[in-house]
């Protein structure tokens, strides 16, 4: 019942099925678990649900008590028309419809079954917003402006819950769209009020849009970049539609990080904005604020610590490639100091820049500065894989080494010197363990000349 008539009306294929049943359903969810040698476990005592999983776990089978008393009763207190059909197992008679849900589906309408539908679960404005998404169901006007005036009621379902509905509506394709849809609806500003603040703030002549509406482009960029790794970065399709698909949280991929990336990299503009003495708009420092602004935003929706960490580290990053665009060509010096400075995530780094350059097209920007990038993206995405790839080099020598060894003491200094005898190393210039003691002695020395 539910959206599994929905979706089969649609020629989907559920993967989630959705049985009510007379009485407990927990011993035919049980039983039913056995017969295919499935997972089971129950999902809410107090509202009688219970789930079996296949086993090969690509199939859900959700088994409820029916509500009210009647399969009618229990329709009644579903949210929309389309959602509100059943049919009986083993299929026999007509579908059970009492709200038109199959006229509504033909003609490609969310209607709900009763305007008190928001104030029983307010979860269902996001709903709403993802089904006309994901199945094509058009809100129409007067359904739009029910949702307007509940809009404020989308703050109070558990955040949890909420993150899953703004997750499936960011994604990828439409992710703009779908922004601007919860826009639209007046439940943005109730849900991502630091997205809200970036309208209307305007930058410099290097940009054609106002922060907004670059996020939105830089989200349209990134899909293209998604969509068709192998056109953006050729010779590495294969290897970046892996990573995309790669897990980082629960349920949150790498295309998820990189499209929240995306929306928050210029979250903090607004609290950074200023204008120079040449007249010209800076946002100083909003890489970093703006990577704490994320990391709170994440927070505040529960998301998973890797995601959180993730998608902060690429909004911190997101203009260090700017650095390699400031040389022609870039030195293997700068190069690899971008590498080291985004890992472990350059790939998703670089698609990231990608899509804010592509988005960037003011009087100041021309279509050769936009190549120029392109060009040293996918120089940088050879480097990155091919970094990846390459077997470790030796430690020449360790922190503990250089303090018996010039007497230094554990602080920045140290940090520093380790970290240059590295550098050096992976730049070829040293290669022995007596090359990096005198190279950490020299700069031991210089550093001692300058304080």
């Amino acid at each position: 019942m539910g959206g599994t008539v929905r979706d089969l009306m649609l020629g989907l294929d559920p993967r989630d099925i959705d049985i009510v049943v007379d009485g407990d359903p927990e011993p035919i969810g049980r039983l039913f678990s056995d017969k295919i040698g499935g997972g089971f476990f129950i999902m809410s005592e107090e509202f009688k649900a219970c789930r079996s999983i296949s086993a090969d776990g690509r199939l859900n089978y959700d088994f409820t008590a029916c509500r009210g008393g009647s399969i009618f009763k229990d329709l009644s207190e579903r949210d929309f028309s389309v959602n509100s059909m059943a049919a009986a197992i083993p299929a026999i008679g007509e579908i059970i419809d009492p709200f038109g849900g199959q006229a509504h589906l033909a003609g490609r309408e969310l209607v709900p079954v009763e305007d008190g539908i928001f104030d029983r679960d307010p979860l269902r404005l996001l709903r709403a917003v993802r089904l006309e998404k994901s199945r094509g169901l058009a809100i129409g006007p007067a359904l739009a402006r029910l949702i307007q005036s509940k809009a404020e009621l989308s703050g109070l379902p558990a955040v949890e819950r909420t993150f899953v509905e703004l997750c499936r509506i960011l994604r990828p394709p439409a992710g703009s769209a779908g922004v601007r849809r919860l826009d639209g609806l007046g439940l943005l500003p109730v849900l991502l009020p630091e997205v809200s603040a970036l309208k209307d703030v305007t930058q410099n002549q290097f940009h054609h849009l106002d922060v907004y509406d670059h996020v939105l482009a830089s989200m349209d960029e990134l899909e293209w970049v998604m969509a068709s790794p192998g056109s953006a970065f050729p010779g590495h399709g294969a290897q970046l539609e892996d990573r995309l698909a790669r897990k980082i949280s629960g349920n949150a991929d790498c295309s998820l990080a990189l499209t929240l990336a995306a929306l928050f990299h210029d979250i903090a503009k607004p609290y950074c904005r200023f204008i120079d003495d040449d007249g010209l708009v800076r946002f100083f420092e909003h890489d970093w604020r703006g990577s704490e602004m994320a990391a709170a935003i994440l927070s505040r929706f529960k998301a998973g610590s890797s995601l959180i960490r993730m998608v902060a580290h690429l909004v911190n990053r997101h203009m260090r490639f700017e650095g390699l665009v400031q040389q022609l060509p870039p030195s293997d010096r700068a190069r690899l100091r971008y590498l080291r400075a985004t890992e472990p995530w350059t790939p998703e780094a670089i698609m990231l820049s990608v899509s804010d350059r592509r988005a960037v097209r003011g009087p100041r920007v021309t279509e050769a500065h936009i190549e120029q990038h392109m060009d040293i993206s996918r120089g940088m995405m050879d480097l990155a894989f091919a970094a990846e790839e390459a077997a470790p080099l030796p430690k020449l020598v360790t922190g503990d080494e250089l303090i018996a060894e010039l007497g230094l003491e554990p602080g920045p200094l140290l940090g520093r010197i380790v970290d240059h005898i590295r550098e050096e190393q992976e730049l070829g210039n040293i290669s022995t363990r007596g090359q990096a003691i005198e190279e950490s002695k020299k700069m031991a020395a210089e550093s001692s000349e300058g304080s």
